[in-house]
């Protein structure tokens, strides 16, 4: 006898972010630990300016849904990047760069250069990565007294030193049973709603139907209710990173296909979307959620800056890039040097900048002078102060334009016609999963 994989799963509707698992494993003592909720630190002169609630005030509950989010990216959604991203969005969800359990657990003394940021920055994600279930647990642990809104677990990363040496990221998609055993080790050490991010498959294991097998094992083995979804399979035979984002192909019909067979569980689509109009495209076939990523970032202006008006129905906020540097400006020259030998320095601080002037009029002038300025301007002020005349006022006082059209975007619309069977569950994968 055969089930259909939404009957299999709880009967009763639960919501997305509700804790309650189903079959979760019975964990061992030392895996969990209690939590209590502490006021949030002070962690600099900025966030000490900035603070004006504790921390744990936040919850997701406080926020609008996960309807737009952005990746978390190694090297680029940094705390630089989401302080500018904030700027321009309010209501967008930022992740944080992936950080190993270990590097948290062996950095305990230093966990506020890794896990700090301003409380300005909520709703905002933590992602983690390891495949050690101790360390998984400490490093939930050591987390919570900063306040982040979800702990999400690193499934879908092909670095070969993360997929390979380090064999966590995607490779964790080939054993389901860990990844559910990872997720409630997660959620027994923290009081936030725990996600996975993953793959739609690796290698030759990239059927629908094991896709599928991993998100019923990992629901229910486990309290994950979230799952972002990068439509592409990785590829895991020494091809770079950058190229398993272009080679394997995408296929959105296993992303709007997992809406229809697991109807309790909330769902993210991210791989391939780079505007505004095509993000309003996968809401409208029906997308829970969708995650941008190297296009919120190159594009920050003209993607970020149209998130709170055209996904969220805020009205215009008015806010101009000149404003946005001011304000960056009081944080950059408060951290800047901060953590000895320079770092950050002002080009690690620049760096996030350059997406607010992405196409416009006088972005290449303005990148060459801030270069030759990085060699002697030892404050951001300073350096502004040198380069910015770059700029056009025009480019400088004006608000964001639209970037979104009422033109029909049919990127996602003939998924629903490429949409794999449903999927099913046999009666003693149930059984299995029952006395796992």
């Amino acid at each position: 006898m055969m089930k259909s994989a939404g009957h299999a799963l709880l009967s009763s509707f639960k919501p997305p972010y509700c804790f309650a698992p189903k079959n979760c494993h019975r964990l061992p003592s030392s895996l969990i630990c209690g939590i209590s909720i502490t006021k949030s630190r002070n962690y600099n002169a900025y966030n000490q300016k900035h603070q004006s609630r504790s921390n744990f005030e936040m919850g997701a509950d406080q926020y609008l849904p996960p309807w737009f989010s952005v990746a978390p990216m190694m090297e680029w959604t940094d705390n630089h990047y989401r302080t500018m991203a904030r700027l321009v969005t309010k209501h967008a969800w930022l992740y944080t760069e992936m950080l190993a359990a270990e590097t948290i657990v062996y950095q305990e003394k230093n966990l506020d250069r890794f896990l700090a940021f301003s409380p300005d920055q909520h709703p905002i994600v933590l992602q983690i990565g390891g495949n050690n279930l101790e360390n998984l647990a400490k490093a939930t642990r050591l987390a919570n007294s900063y306040g982040y809104d979800e702990i999400n677990l690193n499934c879908g990363c092909p670095s070969p030193k993360v997929a390979g040496h380090g064999c966590f990221g995607v490779s964790l998609m080939l054993d389901p049973k860990f990844v559910a055993e990872a997720m409630s080790v997660i959620a027994a050490n923290t009081d936030v709603p725990v996600s996975v991010k993953c793959r739609i498959g690796v290698d030759d294991h990239d059927s629908y139907n094991q896709l599928c097998d991993f998100i019923y094992t990992v629901s229910s083995l486990s309290p994950t209710r979230h799952f972002i979804i990068h439509s592409r399979k990785a590829l895991l035979n020494g091809i770079s990173p950058a190229d398993n984002r272009k080679i394997p192909p995408l296929k959105y019909e296993y992303y709007y296909a997992l809406l229809r067979d697991f109807p309790d569980l909330r769902f993210t689509i991210n791989g391939g979307i780079n505007s505004i109009d095509e993000v309003r495209a996968a809401q409208n076939e029906g997308a829970h959620g969708v995650m941008v990523g190297r296009a919120a970032y190159n594009n920050s202006w003209s993607v970020l800056g149209n998130v709170d008006t055209a996904i969220y129905g805020a009205s215009p906020s008015g806010v101009t890039r000149r404003q946005v540097l001011e304000k960056y400006q009081v944080y950059a020259d408060s951290v800047v040097g901060m953590y000895g030998n320079g770092k950050p320095s002002l080009r690690d601080l620049v760096k996030p900048l350059y997406g607010l002037f992405w196409g416009a009029h006088g972005n290449g002038v303005w990148k060459r002078k801030a270069d030759a300025a990085f060699h002697h301007c030892k404050t951001f002020k300073s350096l502004m102060d040198e380069t910015l005349n770059a700029m056009p006022d025009s480019v400088l006082d004006s608000p964001v334009a639209d970037a979104y059209t009422t033109t029909c975007i049919d990127k996602f619309a003939n998924s629903m016609n490429l949409l794999p069977l449903p999927y099913t569950i046999k009666e003693e994968q149930e059984e299995e999963l029952l006395y796992a």
